[in-house]
């Protein structure tokens, strides 16, 4: 990977730091843009950039200059806000980068953060030859941007990696997300208010996440969807039984929890199907539920 040059958007996000890092590490060179930098000891040779993604010239002569020959575009700002117009100024931010840096000569791969929720399905497999449907503002963004940019990298033979990321979760999650908040009641003896405790998600660890990326980076692969997932849809109330052995060494109060909820429906269950991930990237997830739930609380108690 010895100077590669790639350039990240959203660098300093949850997947886009530890990227930033092992990047770094490895001794590519990177071009980090973000609304924040953010540096750290292995982050100490990486070009950070402090941009606004709205505004072109905030970035249009650096970037040229930096002659990017993979770009990663990880930047969607402030989720969990999927209204209309939040959405719209994402998308529209979204096609005017992507525009630009795809028609710097030097670029020949894009790889870039789709989601899950494009599937639109409450229950079953989600296979990558699947396109999907919109659902929300969120999701028909999402949509929009991976139709335009499909038919942009095919004109200009650039690969085009998009990677539909499962439920992620691990070290630097927003602390109001599922499985901080979890662990965090539990630190002070309780489960939080769970609505939906049978809905299952599949869970997919951070580490597991930027290996995918390493991987579509190093390897002269295919353009198609890709699926980053566990393959294993596990309940919320397993997710709490986890996290509630590791923590009080018991699992009384999750057992309460799957008392009271026993006349409530699982109304979501849907998973991974990661084949194309497997054979073109050479990918897999190497990190159970239990393993990263450990390491997250680890991360939550040294805060």
């Amino acid at each position: 990977m010895n100077n590669l040059k790639v350039l990240i958007s959203g660098a300093s996000g949850f997947i886009g730091l530890p990227l930033v890092e092992k990047l770094s590490e490895s001794g590519c060179e990177v071009m980090a843009l973000s609304r924040t930098c953010i540096e750290t000891e292995t982050t100490s040779k990486v070009q950070w950039l402090k941009v606004d993604l709205s505004l072109l010239e905030s970035y249009r002569e650096e970037v040229k200059a930096f002659s990017p020959e993979i770009v990663v575009h990880l930047s969607w700002q402030d989720i969990p806000d999927f209204s209309l117009k939040k959405s719209q100024d994402n998308l529209n931010q979204s096609l005017e980068f992507l525009s630009f840096v795809s028609e710097i000569e030097s670029c020949k791969k894009i790889i870039a953060a789709g989601t899950c929720l494009e599937y639109n399905k409450d229950h079953g497999k989600c296979l990558e030859s699947e396109l999907g449907t919109a659902k929300d503002h969120f999701t028909w963004a999402k949509h929009a941007l991976y139709s335009w940019l499909s038919m942009t990298c095919k004109q200009k033979d650039i690969q085009l990696l998009w990677m539909r990321i499962f439920y992620v979760y691990g070290p630097r999650q927003r602390l109001e997300s599922l499985i901080p908040t979890i662990l965090n009641n539990l630190k002070e003896g309780r489960l939080p208010e769970l609505r939906t405790p049978k809905n299952a998600n599949d869970f997919i660890y951070i580490d597991d996440v930027v290996d995918a990326f390493i991987k579509a980076i190093l390897v002269n692969n295919n353009s198609m969807i890709y699926n980053l997932g566990s393959c294993i849809s596990t309940p919320v109330l397993e997710v709490c039984r986890i996290s509630e052995r590791l923590i009080l060494g018991s699992d009384i109060l999750t057992k309460q929890l799957e008392s009271s909820s026993k006349d409530t429906e699982c109304d979501v269950d849907f998973w991974a199907d990661y084949t194309l991930s497997k054979k073109y990237l050479g990918w897999k997830p190497n990190t159970t539920l239990e393993d990263g739930i450990k390491k997250t609380l680890q991360w939550i108690d040294g805060q």
